[in-house]
């Protein structure tokens, strides 16, 4: 008969077992995703010429125009996959330029006065602006992937009057390893000589391509990625958010300080406000970068104040303030994804013999009972949590407004919307999609 301890380890492995399946079952479930990807709403959407092999795709709202981070080399370089072979990245990438006041006109390259050097575009980002009607001038912000370095940020400057784009200067950082995506929120730490604002920064993976715990990482769906925060005031980065399970997108939210993130692997999209909790820990006293005075900079405290569990693998997202709309794009099938990946590595130019599709979701508020996360708690019944706000709450939940499965257009990277307007791009197409939603 055993004994009372070898009983008591036996539970506690069997607990241990229990508790290291049950998330790595939700993960495979996730990534092989559903038999059948529906086909529905393609009717709203337009294939725009132009560009192709696109990592990000973002709008300027006060100019309505779509800005394209694109590149040639992307098949030899995407790390979302583990799919990468840089030896083979030569040729650089460009940003494109849609006028959706145009609607169904090619996009149009752009070339950069004044850099020199390899560009490999992945996410971008504007300084926010509170000019009424046209800026004379635009601030971007680029993530640029050199081959076996550590990437970096590029600051542009886009004058819409004579379509020109024009390189400011460059903002490195250790902490940014394995930089994807980029997302400026409104913060008066802005740089006084050339406005380059604060902003967030992705590390897709918690280690570079170089250490072998990547292997481990990819392997077991390790959430060891992490966000970082740039100070342009104090010219210095930190790391602020930890343990994040693959993290594909990154947008400002509502507040100061404040983004939605999308985790592929975890299947969540999140919402992080940063916070004060701490003036010991959080405030430092630096000379400034732009000034030379001193200076107190707070780095964000980083709260989670609110998860999605969408249950798809999240590779897009984007919130117009002013319409107040979230919409996500993602990878119905990750692992058909994963195998396009693998045969563009070998070559770009190649029909795949799976097709990965996508699936566009909009963010909709719905009355829940207190503690529970169904919408609509009684059929036929309109509750509005204002009169019962002990009883009921609104709760914002994704929704599906598009599906397809990758027959006509697929490998989606990224989304952007304006209002009714939402542009698609994609890894792998020739070209994105310009949709009414």
């Amino acid at each position: 008969m055993p004994s009372g301890s070898l009983i008591a380890l036996g539970a506690l492995a069997a607990i241990v077992g229990v508790a290291v399946y049950l998330p790595m079952q939700r993960t495979i479930t996730l990534l092989e995703g559903p038999t059948v990807v529906p086909n529905f709403g393609m009717d709203k959407c337009q294939r725009v010429s132009g560009p192709s092999f696109c990592d990000d795709v973002r709008i300027q709202r006060n100019l309505n125009l779509g800005f394209l981070a694109c590149d040639p080399s992307l098949p030899y370089r995407n790390f979302a996959a583990s799919v990468f072979d840089e030896a083979k990245m030569t040729e650089d990438g460009a940003l494109w330029v849609y006028d959706l006041n145009k609607a169904g006109t090619p996009a149009e390259k752009l070339t950069i006065k004044g850099f020199n050097g390899p560009f490999h575009p992945s996410g971008i980002s504007f300084a926010p602006t509170s000019e009424d009607g046209t800026p004379a001038r635009v601030v971007i912000l680029v993530v640029n992937h050199v081959p076996l370095e550590v990437p970096r940020v590029e600051v542009l400057y886009y004058y819409p009057a004579r379509k020109s784009l024009v390189y400011k200067k460059t903002v490195s950082s250790e902490y940014f390893f394995a930089a994807n995506k980029i997302a400026a929120t409104a913060s008066n730490m802005v740089h006084q000589l050339d406005d380059t604002p604060s902003f967030f920064v992705t590390n897709d993976h918690g280690y570079n391509l170089t250490d072998w715990k990547r292997e481990y990482e990819e392997k077991y769906n390790l959430p060891a990625a992490s966000l970082v925060y740039y100070n342009a005031r104090a010219d210095k980065a930190q790391e602020v958010g930890w343990r994040f399970q693959m993290p594909q997108a990154l947008v400002a939210a509502e507040d100061t300080d404040s983004v939605w993130l999308t985790l592929a692997k975890g299947g969540t999209v999140d919402r992080y406000k940063s916070h004060l909790l701490s003036a010991e820990h959080q405030e430092q006293q630096v000379l400034a970068a732009d000034t030379q005075r001193p200076i107190t900079i707070a780095w964000p405290g980083m709260m989670n104040e609110e998860i999605l569990h969408t249950k798809r693998v999240n590779v897009g997202i984007d919130y117009d303030l002013e319409s107040k709309t979230l919409l996500t794009v993602s990878h119905p099938k990750w692992n058909d994804y994963v195998q396009v990946a693998k045969e563009k590595l070998q070559n770009k130019d190649s029909e795949p013999t799976k097709k990965a599709g996508f699936v566009l979701s909009k963010g909709n508020m719905y009355p829940v009972r207190v503690g529970e996360t169904r919408p609509k708690p009684q059929k036929d019944v309109v509750v509005d949590p204002a009169e019962k706000p002990r009883r009921y709450r609104y709760q914002l939940f994704m929704e599906e407004v598009i599906s397809h499965d990758g027959s006509e257009f697929g490998t989606p990277s990224a989304v952007a919307v304006k209002g009714d307007r939402a542009l698609v791009s994609s890894h792998y197409e020739h070209g994105f999609l310009d949709c009414r939603i």
